[in-house]
């Protein structure tokens, strides 16, 4: 993997919303044909069973059409997901580290559309490959690029996000969009995360105090973030303004993951997250 020798001089944040973009309506941002079941329903199907073990069985949902002309713009615009190409997993409900080739088979929660990964969250589900209450998730990462810190070396990740709906992403946990995460539970150091009213937030791993409020809604605004991280110091930005910087050391191998991930939380309302050219340097 190459590396990014980018500077990480911190920038002042000013309290003015840092997204750039006005907000779109959902209907013209998204559309989809067919029904997706309710958890209920799904949970009376074989395709998650049994509970509590991992499965590649999959669970197909309702086929999303997005408006690619005004999502995909700005500077990640034309990157492709190559997700056969780069080797990337899909940790879902049902399974930590699908392979790409199975993809296909948890549309229910994970879809691509052009350049751009179509993550859902559903009302009331919960993580059923293991006995860990709720942690309900739809995440994308790529093991083959992660990394041991290095003096001088560092790493970028770069993607457009837009968040279509966040009602699920309710306290304590809200609802982490990006990690940059280890190889273990605790190891990560920077998280970007949205509220139920469709807040963004800026969440440093080392004084959660810290965090900072990046806009107080999100919701359809298409914005482009980029995290620089040589695994001691981080700095995150948002349309090319930093929005925060923090420290936090680590030893082990380092990674970064996209989508939605709710933790502890339970999942009241549906949550539909674009991620748009996903990159690393």
């Amino acid at each position: 993997m190459a590396s990014c020798s980018t500077s990480l001089a911190p920038e002042s944040v000013n309290d003015d919303d840092i997204i750039k973009s006005q907000p779109y309506s959902f209907e013209s941002l998204y559309q989809q044909q067919g029904i997706d079941q309710s958890w209920q329903q799904l949970l009376q199907t074989d395709d998650l069973k049994p509970l509590g073990t991992h499965t590649r069985h999959g669970s197909l949902g309702a086929e999303v059409d997005i408006n690619n002309q005004l999502i995909e713009t700005g500077p990640y615009a034309n990157t492709p997901i190559d997700a056969v190409k780069r080797d990337m997993r899909l940790h879902t409900l049902g399974h930590p580290a699908l392979d790409s080739k199975d993809f296909a088979k948890w549309s229910r929660w994970y879809q691509e559309d052009g350049n751009t990964q179509i993550f859902r969250l559903f009302k009331d589900e919960v993580n059923t490959s293991n006995k860990r209450k709720n942690a309900a998730r739809v995440e994308t990462f790529i093991p083959s690029q992660r990394w041991l810190p290095q003096l001088g070396v560092v790493r970028e990740f770069g993607a457009r996000f837009t968040v279509l709906k966040s009602g699920g992403c309710v306290a304590p946990h809200y609802c982490s969009i990006f990690q940059a995460k280890g190889n273990n539970v605790d190891h990560w150091s920077v998280m970007l995360r949205v509220d139920s009213d469709g807040a963004l937030w800026f969440y440093p791993r080392e004084d959660l105090s810290k965090r900072q409020l990046i806009s107080k809604n999100a919701i359809g605004r298409p914005f482009d973030m980029k995290v620089l991280d040589d695994g001691l110091n981080y700095e995150m930005f948002i349309d090319g303004q930093s929005v925060g910087t923090g420290q936090w050391q680590r030893t082990k191998e380092i990674g970064f993951r996209w989508g939605i991930y709710v933790g502890r939380s339970a999942v009241p309302e549906d949550i539909i997250v674009l991620v748009t050219g996903a990159s690393m340097k």
